[in-house]
């Protein structure tokens, strides 16, 4: 499936570009907090799916999920259903992935991937089917694993300082996705405002660079063109109550269309009240 090679793996690692109830008295119960996004997703202006991305925080713990449903004959190129979920721990402002699967139903080439990591450092990946073996596929080096995070927690873009586009964008997140590292670099763009169903406020741009460090094979056609690709971008928004951000909007270009993943609406982005931390009676 070289579409799949192609588009998805790049999809995933974009649309998968990643505190609140920290510090709690031990007498608080928190309810867990929840948002959803909701996206469009085209290629050409055509629609050919949607996906919606979701986090759910109790405490200092997080749970994200993405699921995606193509359309028509977008279901053969891409498959019928995409879904990832990853659990994790916020420590320090930084968040850790410790169990992330990703499962692509399709139905002649269907693939799954099951990862455990321990505070950055890659434990397990299993992929099924594994990748065959290639004489150019560039080796996964052990260095390779240390440091990382998984794909759908890239998700989550921290803030560092100010929600400026020069402060947001100025960082390169390293991913390892179960079959081999690579490297999502943010550039500075400019800031907006967004009006949706859900959410009005600031937004900042980012270019985006991707840059394959191990796993893929070297030269392919589909690989140099993501690599020099100059067209790539992604807008975000701040969540509310927490350090760091949302894309809502991913722009990228591929070799049959600009690939776009819109989003149509947000739920549950309420203002965390003044109350929510208070200690229980």
């Amino acid at each position: 499936m070289v579409l799949f090679s192609a588009l998805v793996r790049p999809f995933i690692a974009l649309l998968l570009m990643g505190s609140l109830l920290t510090g709690l008295p031990k007498s608080a119960v928190a309810a867990p907090k929840t948002y959803s996004v909701y996206y469009d997703v085209s290629i050409a202006f055509i629609s050919i799916g949607t996906a919606r991305f979701s986090e759910t925080r109790r405490g200092s713990t997080y749970k994200l999920h993405l699921g995606a449903d193509f359309l028509g004959i977008f279901r053969y190129f891409f498959a019928p259903h995409l879904i990832a979920d990853v659990e994790g721990v916020d420590s320090g402002g930084r968040l850790f992935g410790s169990r992330y699967s990703l499962a692509v139903d399709h139905p002649d080439d269907p693939q799954r991937v099951d990862m455990t990591l321990s505070a950055g450092t890659i434990t397990s990946a299993t992929l099924t089917p594994p990748l065959p073996e290639r004489p150019d596929r560039v080796p996964v080096l052990p260095e390779q694993k240390r440091g990382v995070i998984d794909p759908l927690t890239a998700f989550l873009i921290p803030l560092k300082n100010e929600p400026t586009a020069a402060d947001v964008c100025a960082q390169t997140l390293k991913v390892f996705d179960g079959a081999g590292r690579f490297d999502i670099t943010l550039i500075p763009d400019q800031e907006r405002t967004l009006n949706l169903p859900g959410y009005k406020g600031p937004t900042v741009d980012c270019y985006v660079r991707y840059m394959p460090v191990s796993g893929h094979r070297e030269k392919r056609a589909n690989v140099t063109y993501m690599e020099n690709n100059r067209d790539i971008s992604v807008r975000l928004a701040q969540v509310p109550g927490q350090s760091y951000f949302v894309p809502v909007d991913i722009q990228i270009a591929t070799m049959i269309g600009n690939l776009r993943i819109e989003a149509t609406k947000i739920e549950g982005f309420e203002k965390p009240s003044e109350t929510a931390t208070a200690e229980t009676p």
